[in-house]
């Protein structure tokens, strides 16, 4: 299979930002950027439907996020292997707030547990880079930033 080149950040309109906010289509681009896989393996991975699974990768497909990476054929049984265009999406037409320089957003499942241990390394970073800009004070120009951290519960449309 050859490896073509991708892009970390895509480009999007408000439909495919729409088309992807869904959390398990969220699940499903990351799983198939990091490796391309049919819908059924793609189900087996996620443990969900296949038929589910379908709809949404022909959804994404359908709006340019994902794209068929390769086609074999098995005992008369044709597979397609998917993979992700990108892990991040970008909507130019999104108005960015007066001030903000960056953001970044994704919408993932997380257990109890992992949104604890998210938090502390979110302040671990904070921690680490409060250290790396006192170290580099005297030999770079800086200013002032506010980083905020928030994790809101996703409420899922019923579409499974």
């Amino acid at each position: 299979m050859e490896k073509k080149e991708r892009n970390e950040t895509m480009e999007i309109n408000w439909k495919q930002q729409k088309v992807i906010s869904n959390p398990l289509r969220s699940r499903m681009i990351a799983l198939l950027y990091e490796q391309p896989m049919t819908p059924k393996q793609t189900a087996d991975t996620l443990g969900k439907n296949p038929g589910t699974v379908y709809y949404h990768i022909q959804q994404l497909v359908k709006h340019g996020i994902l794209e068929v990476e390769s086609v074999s054929t098995e005992k008369g049984i044709v597979e397609k292997y998917y993979r992700a265009k990108a892990i991040s999406f970008r909507n130019p037409e999104q108005e960015t707030p007066l001030g903000q320089v960056d953001r970044r957003e994704g919408n993932i499942y997380l257990s109890k547990k992992l949104v604890k241990q998210l938090g502390e390394d979110v302040q671990d970073l904070l921690l680490k880079y409060g250290h790396l800009s006192y170290k580099e004070k005297d030999v770079e120009e800086q200013a002032p930033y506010t980083v905020e951290y928030l994790i809101k519960e996703f409420k899922e449309e019923e579409d499974e």
